[in-house]
Formats: C-alpha cells, sequence, structure tokens
C-alpha cells in the first residue's frame, strides 16, 4: 500500500502541451466516475493535473474544512 494514497491521484508535473494528454489519461482509468478536474500551474511552465471522482472530492473538502479555524460572530458580523 503507498503511503500516500492522493499521491497516485495527482499526475507528476507536466509541461502545457501535454496537460490535455494527462487529463485524458485519467478519465480513461476513471470512465464516468470523473467529478472535478483540477489544473494547477506550479514552477516554471510545468502543470500538476489533479482527476477527482465525488468521493475524492468530498474527502478533500473535509479535510480543508478541519484544517480551517471556526467562524466567530465577528466573521459573520463582517461578512
Amino acid at each position: 500500500m503507498p503511503a500516500n494514497p492522493d499521491r497516485e491521484k495527482i499526475s507528476p508535473l507536466v509541461p502545457l502541451f501535454l496537460v490535455p494528454k494527462a487529463i485524458q489519461e485519467q478519465i480513461k482509468k476513471r470512465g464516468e466516475a470523473v467529478f472535478s478536474i483540477l489544473v494547477e500551474r506550479r514552477a516554471r511552465h510545468q502543470y500538476r493535473v489533479r482527476v477527482e471522482t465525488f468521493s475524492e472530492h468530498s474527502r478533500r473538502v473535509e479535510r480543508e474544512q478541519d484544517k480551517m479555524p471556526d467562524r466567530t460572530v465577528q466573521d459573520m458580523l463582517d461578512l
């Protein structure tokens, strides 16, 4: 079992002209289960492609929300 299971879901950095191919490969692996495709620009015109299913997306969002501090009353008033 890999140390970081999310690592397999993220393609290595690819140049811009290979982004469509990286997306195509991930869609072929996952089929109709694809929920979101994220492309992030990294250093020196290199891009990271992340293709997620709905369950992977919801787990990632939950982890990100756990890292965020709870809102205070003042935060709500500032909106």
